[in-house]
């Protein structure tokens, strides 16, 4: 824990030393909402939409910030002057506040509990780029649709990540109780099939992740090769797939090239997936 520098409702601790309440709801309950974001060379990705989506999350879990985005804004750069990283991951966590005793009601809450972490970030491993990773399937049990808010309430995610790691897989792909794949656990899931990229669509309950945004940007400013298409889709879409993607702030691009045992396309990264892989990192490196 002593890679990590922690910020704890403004104070600035080793990760070795960061304590929070046992009555935090956060703890108690996963009442919290997050972001996981990303430097480049101190300089944080897209830290205005990543807040905003912080505080879309808590209107949607009926989270009432007693922190100004300005605030949190400032506490997240201090955090990041205080590391000394240049390229660094960032979580930002705000619980509705700790209990003054136990219950579920969110009167017994305080103020609300920030705390910020980061920690270097290392480059993905080399091995994506030549061999890609491998995913499986999840059957979700919620089906909840729409926008997902991001919530410290993750047990599915690590359900369905367990589930990929038990059978030897990097990650699961979730699929609803419609039969449509949603996401990975952490990540947005993508296809390309005769040169058109596919996503799934936010009704299918996906988390609008800012990397997904960033590529529907890249396509308005006509700076991908390949148009981008939201739609439903299914595990026989996945398997028969050309190539196969996931996206995130912390991972960038990486290819998936095998689910279960199905081979997708040749089995190596695709090109396309590369060049999109290319693309985006002169683009987010260029904002």
């Amino acid at each position: 824990m002593e890679n990590f520098t922690v910020n704890i409702n403004g104070v600035i601790s080793k990760g070795s030393e960061a304590k929070i309440s046992v009555f935090d709801r956060g703890f108690l309950y996963g009442d919290s909402v997050y972001e996981a974001t990303r430097t480049f060379d101190q300089k944080p990705f897209r830290i205005n939409q990543h807040v905003d989506r912080l505080f879309e999350s808590a209107l949607k879990i009926s989270l009432i910030p007693t922190l100004s985005k300005e605030q949190i804004c400032s506490e997240i750069e201090k955090t990041i002057q205080s590391s000394k990283l240049k390229n660094a991951t960032l979580r930002i966590v705000l619980s509705r506040g700790t209990n003054s005793d136990l219950g579920l009601d969110p009167e017994l809450s305080g103020p609300n509990n920030l705390v910020i972490f980061t920690k270097e970030i290392k480059a993905n491993p080399s091995s994506w780029l030549t061999d890609g990773v491998s995913m499986t399937f999840y059957q979700k049990k919620s089906s909840v649709s729409g926008a997902l808010p991001k919530t410290g309430n993750y047990q599915e995610n690590l359900l369905a990540h367990k589930h990929a790691h038990d059978l030897g897989f990097y990650d699961s792909f979730m699929v609803n109780p419609e039969g449509y794949v949603t996401e990975g656990t952490t990540s947005n899931a993508w296809i390309i099939k005769d040169s058109v990229v596919y996503t799934p669509g936010l009704n299918c309950g996906v988390l609008e992740g800012l990397s997904r945004k960033t590529l529907f940007e890249m396509q308005e400013k006509k700076k991908l090769p390949l148009k981008i298409i939201e739609k439903n889709l299914t595990l026989g879409d996945f398997l028969s797939a050309d190539e196969c993607f996931i996206t995130s702030t912390t991972r960038n691009l990486v290819p998936v090239t095998k689910i279960n045992q199905t081979q997708i396309g040749s089995g190596k990264p695709g090109t396309q997936t590369l060049e999109l892989l290319k693309l985006y990192l002169s683009f987010v490196q260029s904002l």
